[in-house]
């Protein structure tokens, strides 16, 4: 991994306002919580990792592409171009990779049903249109499942990039502003992040087990686990689903039908609820974010990633909190810019059984084209070449 030393040993800066307000917590904030209603849900589950383990492994989870993957990719590419496909038409069909399309499978399944995370190397970003870089990241997607939409204009290649949005207005999704982003899970299964350019300075990545999260929960802090099982109010910043509200409820740990531990938590959406239509939260479920938020971006769990052009970070959202560091822009260069894609898995990888409340977010549970995304009342599916304000 291509982390500067510099970047390990600022996490900490990158992440202080979180963990700072886990500290500032006064004695009255730590009063007893009520008990635990339901003892069974504080099992600890299996497929926990920790951080500092896996950066010792990185081999286990880094993938080289091959000049011969580079080769497919570039003979796949010239062929899309001469029979004049559109981004959104891409897919295994007809952008054929031989050999990088197995592994993409491979990497897909290993994505749902093992660690969750993994980081591709040595796109070349430095020589490929924007065109070029879009389609094929797209089809690399494909090969895993089918691509959603990420925001109401149908965007399925969504642009993470700073376009001057206010990060404290309520509306606002924070991948459009250079403000940090904390830990949070996205509204897909597979998320992938593919950079183009880095920022002068921040935008480091960091991803930690969702499952280590709860397991050191409910050793350390059950009544916060227990609370964390209950609905919190969450907006919907106001990309609203036909049929449904500008809110929702919805605990952030769930048990899966088969047994797994799964999460969906971003807390800026939960702050946006309160300044939209005046949810409130309790002190104890105020700490419950704490100390879910602290633990997420300790030491003994995150993994620290620094992206750079040409890397591909490829996460399950459903197993996986992921966070960012605010950034500066260059002034005399390209400013920081990653491409994103949100995958719904297909048979080839095979997705994880949801509960069925989480069809209030992701549409439905059942896998497929429709599960997952950002839906709205007259959508297309769209692929803009650059970032556009949403």
């Amino acid at each position: 991994m291509r982390a500067t030393s510099n970047a390990l040993a600022g996490t900490r800066t990158r992440v202080s306002s979180i963990v700072e307000r886990a500290q500032r917590r006064d004695v009255a904030r730590r009063a007893p919580l009520r008990a635990v209603s339901e003892p069974s849900s504080l099992e600890t589950f299996a497929g926990a990792w920790y951080g500092p383990d896996m950066q010792t492994r990185s081999s286990e989870w880094t993938i080289e592409l091959s000049d011969d993957h580079i080769r497919e990719i570039d003979a796949a590419l010239a062929l899309a171009r001469s029979r004049g496909y559109e981004i959104v038409e891409l897919s295994p069909e007809n952008f054929l990779l031989e050999t990088l399309g197995p592994e993409l499978e491979r990497m897909g399944r290993e994505l749902v049903h093992g660690r969750g995370f993994a980081l591709m190397r040595n796109f070349p970003v430095e020589r490929y249109t924007r065109w070029e870089s879009c389609a094929a990241f797209f089809a690399m997607g494909r090969y895993m499942g089918f691509v959603v939409p990420q925001n109401k204009f149908g965007h399925v290649v969504g642009h993470v990039k700073n376009l001057g949005a206010d990060p404290a207005s309520p509306l606002t999704r924070l991948y459009t502003t250079n403000a940090a982003q904390p830990y949070h899970t996205d509204s897909a299964d597979i998320v992938g992040l593919l950079c183009l350019s880095q920022a002068l300075e921040g935008g480091h990545s960091q991803v930690t087990s969702s499952t280590a999260i709860w397991n050191e929960l409910v050793k350390q802090s059950p009544q916060s686990a227990a609370l964390l099982r209950e609905p919190f109010v969450v907006s919907r910043k106001g990309e609203i689903p036909p049929g449904k509200e500008a809110t929702y409820r919805i605990p952030i740990f769930h048990t899966t039908p088969d047994g797994r531990l799964c999460a969906i938590y971003d807390r800026s959406f939960i702050d946006s609820a309160k300044a939209l239509v005046g949810a409130t939260l309790s002190d104890e479920q105020t700490r419950a974010l704490d100390d879910l938020d602290a633990l997420a971006c300790s030491d003994e769990l995150r993994l620290d990633m620094t992206l750079q052009p040409g890397d591909i970070q490829w996460l399950h959202n459903h197993t996986i909190l992921h966070a960012r560091s605010a950034f500066t822009d260059r002034t005399d260069g390209e400013p920081r810019h990653l491409v994103r894609l949100w995958v719904s898995p297909d048979e080839r990888v095979g997705a994880m059984q949801l509960p069925d409340i989480f069809a209030e977010r992701f549409g439905t549970v059942a896998p497929g084209p429709s599960r997952g995304g950002i839906r709205v009342d007259g959508q297309g599916a769209s692929c803009p070449l650059d970032a556009q304000q949403s």
